[in-house]
């Protein structure tokens, strides 16, 4: 028995983790093998196909967007060529028409197509946004000051052209174009009123972003219009003729062509309660109804600053629309001297290049009026 313990422990691996890693074990069995490196080996034979399987995937998206780029810059580069010699022959084109007042004929042509538009506006009554006196600005920007002259309220007369039975009035004169505005007749003898020391006119400003701005608005002396008409008959107007008729007040929207606005509060008489107690010839002879024969009056209205630099014509629509105003106040004070007194158009579907300061002369009128900025390429309807 104690030969066979001795066999026992003779027979017996002192170190069985050293027998495992020798050879099989002694009863036969297979031995576990450790499985990290075959699985670390084929994982990376898995990615390695999967990332050129990826990479193979990518150079031909790559390929297909190259193809495609290159078609479309082709037909881009065609499409844009053409486009291109097409713009330069319109643009060759429109060098070659006819300029109506200071633009070529097609734009001239859009800009009255659009002034049709507008005028169907104010034939359906449409009114602009009226806000409360709250809203108005206290100082009122200065800008522009073409036409504005130095005269004192005394000195100042509205003439007015075309009125009916103009003669029968106690204000009717022979010509209203001689009225001076205080300058003394015996200056104007001489000459034509101006210090002329040179022929040649100082140039007009081509765009209204080149005019006077805020405090650069001044008042120049009065000088009378170079070439008066030998002789125009109508009314010579008072300012307490104005303030008879009834007073009207709104708060409005003043819109700039330089792309500035702000909001107003006027006063003064709409211009067509001028027109009711100072009426037109109407075309059928019958007195003048606004109400029910609107297009019995004349086409257009026409207004001139004193000194017949600045000018402009409005629509008939426009004339009789209730928000058309001959304006003397601002927040309930009378015009200052850079804007416009001691009267001046307000119309607030326009900009505010129609809106005139200090009217010197209206003229009702069945031809279209000449107007200052029309004249150097300017929409004439200029609303918005």
């Amino acid at each position: 028995m104690d030969d066979n313990i001795m066999n026992d422990n003779l027979n017996s691996d002192p170190n069985p983790n050293e027998s495992n890693m020798n050879g099989p074990p002694a009863n036969g069995q297979k031995g576990s093998v450790p499985d990290t490196p075959v699985s670390e080996h084929n994982s990376m034979q898995v990615l390695a196909a999967a990332e050129a399987q990826a990479r193979a995937k990518a150079e031909e998206h790559d390929r297909e967007i190259l193809a495609r780029l290159r078609t479309k810059s082709r037909r881009g580069f065609l499409v844009g060529g053409v486009a291109a010699a097409a713009g330069l022959g319109f643009w060759r084109w429109l060098n070659t028409r006819a300029e109506v007042s200071g633009i070529a004929a097609p734009f001239r042509k859009a800009l009255e197509f659009n002034a049709k538009l507008g005028r169907l506006l104010f034939q359906n009554g449409i009114l602009a946004p009226e806000f409360s006196p709250a809203d108005a600005v206290k100082d009122f920007r200065r800008n522009g000051d073409v036409g504005l002259a130095k005269i004192e309220l005394k000195d100042w007369r509205l003439q007015l052209v075309g009125a009916a039975n103009g003669s029968s009035h106690p204000r009717f004169v022979d010509n209203v174009a001689a009225w001076t505005y205080g300058l003394d007749p015996a200056d104007l003898a001489d000459g034509d009123g101006t210090d002329d020391e040179s022929d040649t006119p100082p140039e007009a400003e081509k765009v209204h972003e080149d005019g006077a701005k805020r405090s650069a608005v001044k008042p120049e002396s009065m000088e009378m219009p170079q070439s008066p008409p030998a002789k125009m008959p109508g009314l010579l107007l008072k300012m307490e003729d104005v303030h008879r008729l009834p007073h009207f007040e709104m708060v409005t929207e003043f819109k700039c062509v330089e792309g500035w606005s702000e909001v107003v509060h006027w006063g003064g008489v709409r211009l067509r309660d001028l027109l009711a107690a100072f009426p037109p010839a109407t075309r059928s002879g019958r007195p003048f109804d606004a109400s029910t024969r609107p297009d019995d009056i004349p086409e257009y209205v026409g207004f001139e600053t004193p000194d017949g630099e600045y000018f402009v014509g409005i629509e008939r629509e426009v004339a009789l629309h209730p928000q058309t105003l001959l304006a003397y106040e601002i927040n309930g004070t009378a015009l200052s001297a850079d804007h416009g007194a001691p009267l001046r158009l307000v119309t607030p579907l326009k900009y505010g290049i129609k809106q005139l300061k200090q009217i010197g002369r209206i003229t009702y009128s069945e031809t279209r009026p000449h107007d200052y900025w029309h004249e150097r390429g300017y929409d004439y309807y200029v609303g918005h």
